[in-house]
């Protein structure tokens, strides 16, 4: 009888753990879908706790984990009213944890996020709303930061610092006239940035020196417009209150090595290389954002043999080693951020500039590739082509400062976004 006591204590103190546990948990409790332009839309109710939440994509379905959530919905609740590309919505439960699993007809591009109680799955075909992973308004409340960002616009890159013989096609910087900012909402307050560290942005502005990178028909340089839009883009995530700090900030010549050698030395959290393309297609134009792996495409491959062309220093070949490339072990528990991130600013910088009246920008995909520029980085690491010189239409708009600014501004608002971990974009 002597440990009865105890025997009740424990009892007690274990009915305690399982309330608090209960009290944590979260409740999935409704669902509706509509159509809104060309997305179809999913909402989910979320009540009690915000639940930790993963997103994996498999062949023409999505399925999203969410911890300690109970379901208190039938297990097919949009069955017979799922619109295309949507074909069946399902929920699995184990007690403890749910499972969405949204089944798709055909390519299609998705933007998910969580916030305000809410669940909301976004999906479109392939390439026909390029800005679904914008913010969604739940109340008309502007967030801060956001408006700060898009009236970014009034802010003017300063021109490359001292011209020499190798820089005669530097052009200046265009001063852009200010725009009032956009009222765009958001779910709620974001969270904080890593636990409330600020986070460190590396971004490289490619080429320099004596290495123009590719040009215009009319002689702009490939390394003028880069350092351009990487100083725009980094008072943009300044005004996010993230750290943000270049590989060069003149023109000069760093090798692709010493540009990952220099994010690992700072402690980045993430690496952002800034390109300009080119194809033997004049017609050719768009965004393309690039993380580290094989591929057999064509046209990826003459794209990386020109970035890689300013591997090393003077006494290297100048020919990279794709097999290190491609064993670069310290990518390896980086590959999936990596990819997220890639999705995330091409979406989120064609809609930053699609909000210009006139303007069409050719989303052409998160791809992967053998550059040599992202190896050794030991943080996610992408390279953003952010249009092509070799398009006449494309080059007036990308020596354009209120274009750059826009392009900076959508690239900073996808990288917030990625550090807030509050929306999710991709592809099935």
């Amino acid at each position: 009888m002597a440990g009865r006591p105890t025997l009740v204590l424990a009892g007690v103190l274990s009915g305690l753990l399982l309330f608090a546990l209960s009290a944590r948990a979260a409740t999935l409790s409704g669902a509706s879908i509509q159509m809104r332009g060309d997305m179809v839309e999913l909402r989910f109710k979320v009540q009690g706790a915000q639940p930790q939440w993963q997103l994996h994509g498999g062949h023409q379905a999505l399925n999203i984990d969410l911890a300690n959530t109970r379901v208190d919905i039938a297990e097919r609740p949009l069955a017979g009213r799922e619109i295309a590309p949507i074909t069946d919505v399902q929920i699995a439960s184990d007690g403890s944890n749910a499972q969405l699993i949204i089944g798709v007809k055909g390519k299609v591009d998705y933007a998910a996020t969580l916030a305000a109680h809410q669940l909301i799955v976004r999906f479109a075909r392939a390439g026909t709303a390029p800005d679904i992973g914008a913010p969604v308004v739940i109340r008309n409340i502007p967030h801060r930061s956001m408006a700060r960002a898009r009236s970014a616009h009034q802010y003017i890159a300063p021109a490359v610092a001292s011209p020499s013989s190798e820089n005669s096609s530097r052009i200046p910087p265009v001063e852009a006239a200010p725009r009032p900012p956009q009222q765009m909402a958001r779910l709620e307050p974001p969270a904080p940035i890593r636990n409330g560290a600020t986070p460190v942005v590396v971004i490289d502005p490619g080429h320099g020196g004596h290495d123009p990178g590719t040009s215009s028909a009319s002689g702009i340089a490939e390394k003028d417009v880069a350092l351009q839009i990487a100083t725009r883009l980094q008072r943009s995530l300044r005004m996010l209150g993230i750290n943000a700090e270049l590989t060069r900030a003149d023109d000069r010549f760093l090798s692709l090595a010493e540009r990952t050698q220099l994010a690992n030395h700072r402690g980045a959290d993430l690496f952002v290389s800034i390109h300009l393309n080119s194809s033997p297609d004049t017609g050719t134009s768009g965004i393309e954002t690039y993380y580290l792996n094989n591929t057999t495409d064509r046209a990826t491959i003459r794209l990386a043999r020109m970035e890689n062309e300013g591997l090393g220093t003077a006494g290297d070949s100048g020919k990279p080693n794709l097999n290190y490339i491609l064993t670069d072990l310290r990518q390896g528990d980086k590959a999936n951020e990596s990819v997220a991130l890639a999705r995330m600013i091409e979406n989120e910088s064609v809609a930053a500039l699609a909000t210009t009246p006139g303007i069409r920008v050719n989303a052409l995909g998160a791809k992967q590739g053998p550059f040599y520029v992202l190896v050794g980085a030991e943080m996610p690491a992408v390279l953003v082509e952010c249009g092509f010189l070799s398009n006449r239409g494309e080059a007036e708009r990308l020596t354009d400062g209120a274009y750059q600014q826009g392009l900076a501004d959508g690239i900073a608002a996808a990288i917030g976004g990625y550090f807030n971990n509050n929306v999710a974009v991709g592809n099935l």
